[in-house]
């Protein structure tokens, strides 16, 4: 799926990402231990740039997800990324997925800026009624993310996924298009 214009909130710009978008830096986060350790990407990281440029290029080929970059609109620095699908036309619903790759853009409120952007794209676009999003019970900067971006807690999955070789639970959040 791809945007046919970027989305924009007061400090980010959203919009699909291209090939040039594949750059060193962007490899980097996904080979920061810190970074990635709540991906499920990290137990099958690109090798390379080109692994990226896969990777986008199937996204953006894809009809049910959309794959956007989050830049800042000050001087477009790539800082993260964000998902949402598959989006489940019959059910109305989809699932967001996130990442602030750049850590010096931590803790500034970018990713739950960018998560309200995408499902405003989403309920107002797409037509979704419902977006959820997972994340592992100790990425308590991730939940909050959510939480400020009006996202509901709506279920723990006990022992669903490995950290650091320990079982641990799956949060589930949700935010309904009524809310």
């Amino acid at each position: 799926m791809i945007l046919l214009k970027h989305l924009e909130t007061p400090r980010l710009i959203l919009r699909t990402m291209n090939a040039a978008d594949a750059s060193d830096r962007y490899l980097s986060w996904m080979h920061d231990r810190i970074v990635n350790q709540y991906l499920e990407s990290r137990f099958s990281l690109p090798e390379c740039t080109q692994d990226l440029i896969t990777f986008i290029e199937h996204m953006n080929a894809t009809s049910d997800s959309l794959l956007c970059g989050i830049f800042l609109r000050e001087d477009l620095r790539h800082i993260g990324n964000i998902k949402i699908g598959p989006v489940v036309t019959r059910h109305a619903r989809s699932e967001i997925g996130y990442l602030i790759g750049d850590r010096e853009a931590w803790g500034k409120g970018y990713a739950s800026e960018a998560i309200s952007e995408i499902c405003r794209y989403g309920f107002e676009e797409l037509e979704l009624a419902k977006i959820t999003a997972g994340v592992y019970e100790n990425n308590t900067s991730s939940a909050k993310a959510l939480l400020k971006a009006g996202f509901m807690h709506e279920a723990t999955i006990l022992s669903h996924v490995v950290y650091e070789g320990q079982r641990i639970a799956s949060v589930i959040y949700g935010l309904d298009h009524s809310n």
